[in-house]
Parts: structure tokens; sequence; C-alpha cells
């Protein structure tokens, strides 16, 4: 059986939209997303779009709404948690499709039926930084003489301490992601491309009750192992290099994250220096949290220890960011955050020193609770020689 979350937290979700709408003061509140960042609509109306985009329109009073293009309306009706659907045209594919004939409501539509006729003056927007061009304009047209609200925090307040229905899903990203690096270990070779690689972990990651990859998988070699974000390559792994692998798969939305460093074979001094030296940062990250710490002062002690181990120069970016409907997501941990953490905050710890030419990268998912962490994955942490 595959995991699901249940109609339930949905229905909580609203909810608490709504009564923070109430307190801001706000009519509604509007989320946009897309195929790649979906994570807002899901967490609202567990819907995933598919070549169009969509939003989830929630009004302070009454029932939500999903908003989507013209041609998804029996995909949405098959997966959607919403009981109201509307199309628009402003979310059609990107390529612009023209539908003559089609006659679609506007954005003015949908503010006067959520509103009961009354319209919404004042409209909270949460996804501010993806939402695109065509929507925005079709959202400022229809609250001329009104106030568009920037609201982003609104949703990454409620989504940062997660439930145990979240938890559960997040355990289970997990599960089917090391069942996919155990497999990669089983069967990599010199001789491979990158490309190869990241098939055997799809296949695992499918197998297993993933429904689909958590993000972009790495597997980096050689040089290619310095790079912070990248992408496989028909590139062919050989004897000597290091392997960065990031492997993380989707389970009912949610996703993980688990990153190892393979050698194959020997590597020079300096290359096993900063692999270890990175998996100890890890290590150090995972004692320092706990409830109640502050997120600048953990982000602060990784600095100095990696610092003392003489690779302050190799450091890019803090120890640690939250993981749940995204591989990577509020809140951040850097020196400068001001925060305290809170149980049931999901992290994902991401050490990764490099230089120019080669790097390390050590990634696994926890759990904040009073006393410490719960570790989501534990398959071998550790700098791997194959």
């Amino acid at each position: 059986m595959a995991f699901e979350i249940p109609q339930t937290e949905f229905d909580r979700r609203i909810a608490a939209v709504q009564a923070e709408l109430a307190r801001r003061d706000l009519d509604a509140l509007i989320v946009f997303g897309h195929d790649s960042e979906s994570h807002n609509i899901r967490y609202l109306a567990d819907y995933w779009p598919a070549f169009e985009s969509a939003g989830v329109l929630v009004p302070v009073e009454g029932t939500p709404m999903l908003l989507i293009g013209p041609e998804s309306l029996t995909y949405a009706r098959s997966r959607t948690r919403l009981p109201e659907i509307r199309q628009l045209i402003a979310y059609r594919e990107s390529s612009e499709p023209e539908y003559p004939g089609v006659k679609l409501p506007t954005f003015a539509d949908v503010f006067d039926e959520v509103s009961g006729g009354k319209g919404i003056k004042r409209l909270g927007m949460a996804a501010s930084a993806i939402t695109s061009v065509p929507v925005y304009l079709g959202i400022q047209e229809a609250m001329a003489g009104g106030e568009i609200v920037k609201a982003d925090d609104l949703l990454i307040g409620m989504r940062m301490e997660k439930s145990e229905v979240e938890i559960a899903a997040i355990r289970e990203a997990f599960r089917v992601a090391a069942l996919a690096i155990k497999a990669i270990l089983e069967e990599m070779k010199p001789g491979m491309t990158e490309l190869q690689v990241v098939g055997i972990a799809q296949r695992e990651i499918y197998a297993h009750g993933g429904e689909y990859e958590g993000h972009p998988l790495y597997v980096l070699s050689g040089e290619h192992s310095s790079h912070a974000i990248g992408r496989p390559m028909h590139r062919v792994l050989e004897k000597g290099q290091v392997v960065q692998l990031s492997i993380g798969a989707k389970v009912a939305g949610y996703t993980s994250s688990i990153g190892r460093c393979v050698a194959l074979g020997q590597v020079p001094a300096d290359v096993r220096k900063l692999l270890e030296v990175a998996l100890d940062a890890e290590k150090k990250t995972m004692e320092l949290i706990k409830a109640g710490v502050s997120a600048g002062w953990i982000s602060q002690q990784v600095a100095e220890y990696v610092a003392s181990r003489g690779m302050a120069d190799k450091l890019l970016y803090g120890p640690c960011h939250g993981i749940g409907l995204m591989e990577c997501e509020h809140p951040w941990m850097e020196t400068s955050s001001t925060y305290l953490l809170k149980p049931n905050m999901t992290f994902q710890i991401d050490s990764f020193l490099h230089t120019d030419t080669y790097g390390a990268r050590f990634e696994d998912g926890v759990r904040v609770t009073e006393t410490g962490v719960e570790e989501f994955p534990t398959y071998r942490r550790e700098v791997i020689t194959l």
C-alpha cells in the first residue's frame, strides 16, 4: 500500500490558514505552484501539477478552491483533496496555447465566488518567488482598488514544525532513499556513466514505494564532485575518483536526501582529508542539535570546528536546512540565524566542503527532539571506498 496523507490532515491545514487569515485581517490567501515546485499546492490540496501550473485560493471563511489550467480538469478531479476546482487561462502551459472558443472564469469571477459576492479587498499571496507573470497580472487586474499583501511567511511558519503524519512520510522517504543508495553501492563501478548510476537509483525508488525522485539526483564524479549544485552527465566513472552521491525519494509529496562520498579506489591524501572533515562536521552538527538551542550558535560551532581542522576556506554555507515537501526549505541554519530549534522541526544536515577540483558532501535527515535528534537514515554514514 502506498503511503498517503489522510484527509483530516488537509482539513486541519485549511482551518489553520483560515484562522491566520482572520488574525491578519486578510480576506483570502492565494498560492502558486508548478510541477517542480508544487510544495505549497500539495500542502493545501495534495495536487501535483503536470505541464500546467496551479493555484489554491483559501477564503477567510467558506470553501477553498483549486485553480488549474484548461486541460487538467479530469486529472485534478482524480487527486485533489479540495471539493471545488476552477479552470483559468492564466494557469495554462507556458507555451500559451490559445483554446479558441473556450470560456473560462477570470480571477475576478473566482474572487467574487469565494467571497460570496462581497469581493476581496486584502489578498495574501504566498509563493511570490515563483508566481508566473500571467497569474500575477491577472490577480493584479482583479484586485484593482484592493491590496495584495506578501504572505509567504504564513505557510512557511505552518510548515516548519511537522505533524506526526508528515514525519511518518519523511521517514518512509528516507527508507526508500537508503535502499537506492544501497543498490548503487552494490552495483556502481568504474566504466559506468553518472547517468547509468542515476538509473539504478530511479529503479529502486519506484520499486520500493517512491512516487518520484525527491530532487534532481546527484551522481557527480571527479572534478564534478566540487559542484554545490549540478546534474549528472554522460561522464564515465574512473578509478581514483571521488563520486558525490545525493539520492532522494519523494513519498506522498515529502522528500528525502542521503548524501555519501564514495572513493573509487585509493584517492590522494588531501582528498581523503576533505572527505573525513566533511563527515566529522556532519557528526558534530548532529551532536549539537536539540530543542531550545540557537540555530545561529550551532552554525557558528560547526564553522569553528571546520576552521580548527584547517578548512575554513572550503566551507560554502551553513550546516543545515529544512526538509519536508521540498528537499531544501525553511528554516535555514546559518551563523546569521536568530531562531531557536523546536521539537518536530525536520532538518537536512548538509555538510559540504569543496575546492575548485573536488568536493565532499554528507547529507542525512533528522527530527529535532527535546534531547537531541531522531536520525532518519543511518546507512553507511562513513567515507566509503569501493
